[in-house]
């Protein structure tokens, strides 16, 4: 061989070996890996406590739900309004001790064929919610059943899992299995942002204890925006 061709030869194996030793376009594509989850949506900062009755009463107003047609057709209308002086749901006690000091409350009702539901809201003027919070906690680590005052039905208290609503210390959920002339189930959201509560009691399906679960967690985003806007 010439010492032309063997140079050309050369020149050849020299080009030809870096494209023999490079890594293939597949290997070199990036692995598709899955998106990094959103972060949940932060909940506004806490208003400042009300000072006065006025406003506490004003901003118990403002909490009050719209469930409409779109959210069950049952509830285009609410049944019913007042602003008696219930007490929050406190099960085996007649009260919650720090209930004593609400200063401003409102009811709202909607009593349909196959869904009950009522929402509580009480504002205090010095008290924070989540004193109401523990004390209801309190209650539930030990009250399993008892008798309902003035109903005639015996309730035991039901702990669904996982629960409707994730509990934390501004939120408990539970049911009730009431028990009289036929059986149902009740299940209850306990709120509290703060000097506020709001309790939303809720039936489904007439008593199933399942409908009762999700018609509470089905509530529960709504609920929470609307205690969000006044406290």
């Amino acid at each position: 061989m010439s010492l032309r061709r063997s140079t050309l030869a050369l020149l050849s194996l020299l080009l030809l070996a870096p494209a023999a030793c490079a890594p293939s376009q597949a290997a070199e594509a990036p692995r598709w890996s899955a998106p990094a989850a959103s972060a949940s949506p932060t909940p506004p900062k806490p208003r400042p406590a009300p000072t006065s009755t006025a406003e506490v009463r004003s901003r118990v107003t403002k909490a009050m739900l719209n469930l409409d047609a779109k959210f069950n057709p049952e509830t285009a209308q609410y049944t019913d309004e007042n602003t008696d002086a219930w007490k929050l749901i406190s099960l085996c006690r007649a009260s919650l001790p720090s209930d004593i000091k609400r200063t401003a409350y409102r009811e709202r009702l909607w009593d349909g064929e196959t869904v009950w539901i009522r929402q509580y809201v009480v504002g205090y003027l010095k008290v924070p919610g989540r004193k109401l919070a523990d004390e209801l906690r309190s209650v539930l680590s030990t009250c399993k059943q008892y008798e309902v005052p003035d109903d005639g039905r015996t309730s035991t208290i039901v702990r669904p899992s996982p629960p409707p609503v994730p509990n934390g210390p501004d939120v408990i959920t539970f049911c009730e299995r009431l028990k009289g002339k036929a059986t149902r189930h009740q299940c209850t959201l306990f709120l509290v942002r703060g000097n506020f509560v709001m309790e939303v009691d809720a039936s489904a399906s007439n008593g199933d204890l399942a409908a009762g679960t999700a018609l509470i967690a089905k509530i529960a985003p709504l609920a929470v925006a609307a205690l969000e806007k006044i406290a």
